[in-house]
């Protein structure tokens, strides 16, 4: 039985349910389906007739037993045990009067969620046997239930009659509703609704078998950075989709490379700023970001700060998909009587609260709205409706791609973009979860600290991990194992995790259950990253254009020999737009990968299909076409490292020397650089071992060249970024290939050893950093830092020398304890307004990573807080010493007198000031004290710096409101 249930689907699926699991007589199942319906199809039941709803309710039955079945062997229990044990049970359990209503509860119009809680109870106290291997503990009732109200959608939507029926009850209620009472103004409830809608994560969108998914999306939002601009990619698309944007005025005109080049220094150069500040300060806002950056939870933790308490302004949310269904006159009228608001509410007295009350009003997905001319209008309308309540605050969320500033502009909104996570947001991030998710549990902080060292020691990992959405999957995976540390698997994996749930609607595609699986999606992501690389701008944009996205939906569908393969496809991508999956919607009728990652992996698996399975691609066409034409464009590095490390090491080691052999034209240094980056991934290194001794000597070549002509290879790598980036590169491969080389450790000393000026101490920088990385513990390492921290002539090589002992403090830990206080008390380091590589703060930096438990540093550490002359150094220092010492009296002493007494003039260049360090380090660790708020008050009316008395009322107004 078990086996037809898990191939069969639709009507065939909800006849077997009838014939073989509830095998009711007429009456009997007349009774059923009144049960059934009793709390979602009141008057409909009595005169519907039962033939109607037995056809729906059987094929719902039947997908709530499978996808109980599937949490089953998710959680290892044996066939043979599900066949023996639960098939009968199962069978009593949805027969069971007390359980009939419950699943049908799903039937309800906008249910979002069945009673679970209560399935679970029901399941537990009369089902249960205690001989089985049943796992109470794990079993995921939420993301069973959660799944079964997701298909039952489909299951109405499917059903024509049913259909009719409930839009006939619906229009009865409303009907009733309108001539008896309006929707009211009960802010209570709608405290209650907003709590049970947005309360917890939605983690069954990424893995409804993860056991972390009743975390509360309060507790774990980590605030984003944002940057008061339009981000410079929006330029950096493919020239066919930029002209498609320019001719429906999406975006301006082309800016010329100088002109791009100067619009996105700008960018970077300003100011990044928290999202909750932002948004604080602005009036009316829109909020930019890339798919998974978390635009809607922001706006849904807005609206939990109402709910918490911690806010007085009632906040309303909008999801403008939502809006633009319900077919309504006015977003009034929508959160009257629209069926996809989160809470009705009469429109004349909210109304009358808009005009009278500040409110937080959120339009979420503009992006979402796909039609022009009514985005178009959405946008008159979100402004119309600023002009018309003026105390609202306004806030619209968008996607990056097809987003046209210019009426917002007009209309004064600001315009913020979300950036990447930084590595601070990311381990906010990690604790955060598996504080939350594990609680107690004896695994969280292995857990915390694998993945954490996962993404420090992983390029891939890092790339990642930038994006919450991805964070959180990967968040997800490292509960079940180690993240692998190659990252083809990791890509591999991480598509797993994101294939799972481009949930494939096989009833509304009018295809067998098991038509396209994970092997299908994953041949036409592959298709999709290779027709990406194949267009006019190749793998730059990570766009693809609907048209062409549906083109190789068609013919792959086609060529699978499904019937109406175009409108499959069609309904294929309409699936993305409502979802983000691996492959999502980006804006302006575009799609891409939800991380350029995922394009790179599936662009190269597909390239490496077709050299080694389909044989189409010969080796040469794989040398002169993919890695000959290639290996300059910078987009195309990933993919080329990729092949490597998948296809025969002897294949990788003939494409290496082919990259090898062009080293003679201007391009050598990158050539190179690109070959042990390739080489790095091979597999069987031991097979190519003369590609590894030809590969060395090029490059020992390169970097001698620089040992006999220091200088001049010195003065080549000042004069550009690349040069000096380059000459990194070419060091950080040798470390990471060679190191165990004998001249290799001879080569990187002597670059560390030589005594330049500042201009040209990036190369002996990186030198020294890799000296310390790769042999702290050989006893010339220590001496060569040593005398660099002590006699180079450049405070740059001073400063790269100190912050690297740390590398070997172990070592002579006594002798290098007082240098190291000798550095920071006399190095000759002038304060400079350019730079902030002070020596002394090196030197104060690694006494606190290796002494901090001496008695005699926080005493050493109040001596400089008192007499070094750069502000710089002082601030570091009070901002460090209560974190460290908070409970000692004579810091908390200290603190305050520093508030007072240091000497910091402002200049023209604005530098840290010490005294407000100090005062910020007593409202951090002492906010409660007397003396605090007394010294805080003081320098809001007395200190000399205007910036601080300004900062410091702010403070007062803060803690007073």
């Amino acid at each position: 039985m078990w086996e037809w249930l898990a191939a069969a689907t639709g009507v065939e699926l909800g006849k077997l349910v009838l014939e073989q699991v509830l095998n009711l007589g007429k009456a009997t199942l007349e009774d059923y389906v009144k049960d059934f319906f009793k709390d979602c199809i009141e008057t409909g039941v009595a005169r519907a007739n039962t033939e109607v709803l037995k056809k729906p309710m059987a094929e719902a039955v039947g997908v709530f037993i499978k996808r109980f079945i599937k949490e089953l062997q998710i959680n290892d229990i044996p066939e043979t045990s599900i066949e023996h044990h639960y098939k009968a049970t199962i069978k009593r359990f949805v027969k069971d009067k007390t359980v009939r209503p419950i699943l049908g509860k799903a039937f309800e119009t906008d249910c979002k969620q069945i009673d679970y809680t209560q399935l679970q109870r029901i399941w537990t106290q009369q089902y249960q046997d205690s001989r089985w291997q049943f796992p109470a503990e794990e079993f995921g009732w939420r993301g069973v239930a959660k799944e079964y109200v997701y298909e039952v959608k489909g299951i109405i939507k499917a059903n024509v009659e049913l259909r009719s029926l409930l839009e006939t009850q619906l229009l009865e209620d409303i009907a009733r509703n309108t001539a008896k009472i309006s929707p009211g103004f009960d802010v209570a409830k709608y405290r209650n609704s907003l709590q049970c809608s947005y309360g917890y994560l939605k983690l069954y969108t990424l893995d409804s078998t993860d056991r972390v998914d009743a975390i509360k999306l309060w507790n774990m939002f980590i605030e984003q950075t944002v940057r008061e601009a339009l981000p410079p990619m929006r330029y950096e698309l493919p020239l066919d989709l930029k002209r498609q944007l320019q001719e429906q005025g999406q975006l301006e005109d082309d800016l010329s490379p100088e002109a791009l080049e100067h619009y996105r220094y700008e960018y970077f150069q300003k100011p990044s700023q928290k999202v909750l500040e932002a948004v604080a300060d602005s009036q009316h806002a829109v909020i930019l970001g890339d798919p998974g950056a978390g635009k809607s939870t922001l706006l849904q933790y807005l609206a939990l700060d109402w709910v918490e308490g911690k806010t007085e302004t009632l906040p309303l949310l909008i999801e403008l998909r939502e809006y633009t269904i319900a077919k309504v006159n006015s977003f009034l009228e929508f959160l009257h009587c629209g069926r996809g608001a989160d809470w009705q509410f009469d429109q004349q007295q909210l109304h009358e609260h808009l005009l009278e009350h500040q409110t937080l009003v959120m339009f979420d997905g503009l992006d979402e709205v796909f039609d022009r001319l009514t985005q178009s209008t959405i946008i008159d309308d979100i402004i119309r409706f600023r002009q018309q309540y003026p105390q609202a605050r306004v806030l619209v969320t968008s996607r990056i791609i097809g987003y046209n500033p210019e009426r917002f502009q007009h209309a004064k909104f600001r315009q913020f973009t979300i950036q990447p996570l930084d590595d601070e947001e990311v381990d906010e991030f990690i604790n955060r979860w598996y504080d939350l998710a594990m609680g107690t549990d004896v695994d969280r902080e292995r857990l915390k600290q694998r993945l954490q060292d996962a993404i420090a020691n992983s390029k891939a990992i890092q790339n990642l991990a930038d994006n919450p959405l991805l964070l959180t999957m990967m968040a997800i995976l490292n509960r079940r194992q180690e993240l692998p540390r190659e990252r083809a698997d990791l890509y591999d994996q991480a598509s797993r995790v994101l294939l799972y749930h481009w949930d494939v609607d096989h009833k509304r595609l009018q295809l067998p259950m098991d038509a396209i699986g994970r092997r299908e999606k994953q041949e036409m992501l592959r298709l999709i990253a290779y027709e990406m690389q194949a267009g006019e701008e190749g793998l730059k944009g990570n766009l693809i254009s609907a048209e062409r996205l549906t083109r190789i939906l068609t013919d792959y569908l086609r060529e699978q020999g499904f019937s109406e393969p175009r409108e499959k496809a069609n309904r294929l991508i309409q699936q993305l737009r409502e979802r983000n999956f691996i492959l999502c919607y980006r804006g302006a009728d575009t799609y891409g990968f939800v991380h350029r990652t995922f394009l790179e992996y599936f662009c190269a698996v597909e390239i490496v299909n077709r050299f080694e399975k389909q044989r189409i691609l010969s080796f040469e066409q794989l040398r002169d076409e993919v890695f000959g034409e290639h290996w300059q464009d910078e987009t195309w590095h990933e993919v080329l490292r990729l092949i490597c490390g998948a296809i025969d090491a002897k294949f990788a080691g003939e494409l290496i020397e082919f990259l090898i052999d062009k080293t003679n034209n201007s391009k050598g240094v990158k050539c190179i650089l690109m070959a042990a980056e390739c080489f790095a991934e091979a597999k069987n290194k031991s097979a190519i071992q003369t590609t590894s001794n030809k590969l060395l000597s090029q490059i020992k070549k390169l970097i001698e060249y620089g040992e006999k002509y220091i200088f001049q290879w010195f003065e080549y790598c000042a004069k550009s970024e690349s040069n000096w980036v380059e000459y990194h590169a070419l060091i950080k491969q040798l470390t990471k290939n060679w190191k165990n080389e004998p001249d290799t450790f001879s080569i990187i000393k002597k670059m560390a050893q030589v005594d330049v000026e500042n201009t040209f101490s990036n190369v002996q920088e990186i030198a020294l950093g890799k000296l310390a990385q790769n042999w702290a513990d050989y006893p010339e390492t220590l001496e060569i830092l040593k005398n660099c921290a002590v006699n180079n002539r450049g405070f740059r090589g001073r400063w790269k020398a100190l912050k690297e002992l740390t590398n070997c403090c172990s070592r002579q830990k006594e002798e290098l304890f007082i240098f190291l206080f000798d550095c920071a008390a006399n190095d000759p380091f002038e304060p400079l307004h350019y730079s902030n590589r002070n020596p002394r703060q090196a030197a104060l930096e690694t006494i606190l990573d290796c002494y901090l438990n001496r008695p005699q540093t926080p005493l050493f550490l109040m001596n400089r807080a008192e007499n070094d002359s750069d502000g710089r150094v002082r601030s570091f220092i009070l901002s460090n010493l209560a974190r460290y010492w908070k409970d000692e009296p004579s810091i908390f002493k200290f603190l305050c007198a520093r508030v007072v007494k240091d000497p910091y003039k402002l200049k023209k260049v604005k530098r840290p000031n010490p005294r407000k360090a100090a005062l910020e380090a007593l409202l951090t660790h002492y906010p409660t004290h007397p003396k605090t708020i007394e010294l805080l008050r003081d320098r809001a009316t007395n200190d000399p710096d205007a910036q601080l008395q300004e900062w410091a009322t702010e403070q007062l107004n803060n803690m007073e409101s």
